[in-house]
């Protein structure tokens, strides 16, 4: 009970912490100008707000480990080592800008690393079928993840509120299935790492401070290992770990998928997310961000109820959010299309 009361005040502290790092950012932190493209705001705006999410979970986790030393495995060390070096390279292309390929290689490096170091599942299951992969694949894959889901919540920051408020959803869904199943350290670092998003998100979802790439890079990278060590520890589908980022994936799939057909470069820069078209169609920003909240919450309950079912449930599960959203993204790009805000 003291350690459940001392990880409740530790996530107070670190959301209090966050929300007062965001202040200090809008008034002095770096600007993300608008270059016509991508970056749609008017103005310059201030970005890297995740420093604010590193200055509030980075203390607050190291207290974690010192009030539970059996808890600094070498496993969470490394994951929380290759974090922040994943928050160094985000804040050095907020504030200089790196070509694409350079970030890429670092962020396959850092997923390499935790994964040799016990990031990662050696299994994989479709449907009933139950695969060992052995180590080297079981490496290989879960970088694979790591590398993907981290790309997949950075090209969805480019909406107010929608890539933390949808990343607070998720390390609260990975907090609450840990603890209800006696992962504690993982759950307890879970926690910390919401209430920073949360501090981060007062200022966010009202669009005056980006998250950049020093934060949506940290957020896909640190909560895309929790879900792997999780699905590791409960030796459970590994499609939960989709599950949870299934507002991030769907999106990010099925927009490439559209992308491919019709013939366009899929390393361009654009506004053909389905995030994008629904602000298009003069939804606010505001509600979009819940809406993928909602998906994430549906993501959430899937993985959830999953565990309760044998093995299979979590994959049908998944396939069934996919079909689900790949028909209601269809419904949003052909009118998208019929009021010319898409071009096919």
């Amino acid at each position: 009970m003291s350690v459940l009361i001392a990880v409740l005040g530790l996530t107070v502290f670190s959301g209090l912490a966050s929300l007062i790092a965001g202040k200090v950012l809008i008034s002095s932190g770096p600007k993300d100008h608008p270059d016509g493209d991508r970056k749609s705001q008017a103005t310059a705006m201030p970005t890297a707000g995740g420093i604010a999410v590193v200055v509030g979970s980075l203390p607050m986790t190291a207290a974690l480990f010192f009030l539970r030393p059996d808890w600094a495995t070498m496993t969470l060390l490394a994951l929380f080592f290759c974090a922040f070096c994943m928050f160094l390279m985000g804040l050095w292309d907020d504030i200089t800008g790196l070509p694409a390929l350079p970030k890429l290689a670092v962020q396959l490096v850092l997923a390499l690393i935790v994964a040799t170091l016990g990031v990662r599942v050696e299994f994989l299951d479709l449907g009933r079928h139950y695969f060992e992969l052995g180590m080297v694949l079981g490496i290989l894959g879960s970088a694979a993840w790591l590398v993907v889901v981290t790309n997949a919540v950075n090209f969805m920051d480019g909406s107010d509120g929608l890539a933390v408020g949808s990343s607070a959803t998720i390390s609260t869904g990975i907090a609450g299935i840990a603890f209800l199943t006696g992962h504690y350290d993982i759950a307890a670092m879970a926690a910390v790492f919401t209430g920073a998003l949360l501090g981060l998100l007062f200022w966010n979802g009202r669009g005056k401070l980006f998250a950049g790439d020093t934060g949506a890079l940290v957020f896909g990278f640190y909560l895309g290992s929790l879900a792997l060590l999780l699905v590791d520890r409960l030796g459970t589908s590994v499609w939960i770990a989709p599950c949870l980022f299934i507002g991030f994936l769907a999106d990010v799939l099925l927009t490439l998928i559209w992308r491919f057909r019709h013939k366009r470069s899929l390393l361009k820069p654009h506004r053909e997310h389905i995030y994008q078209l629904i602000i298009a169609t003069g939804r606010s920003h505001a509600m979009t961000a819940w809406i993928f909240v909602w998906i994430s919450l549906h993501g959430l309950f899937v993985a959830g109820v999953s565990l309760f079912f044998p093995r299979g449930a979590a994959m049908a599960g998944f396939l069934v959010l996919v079909a689900i959203l790949f028909w209601i993204s269809h419904k949003i790009r052909r009118s998208a299309i019929e009021n010319g805000f898409l071009v096919p």
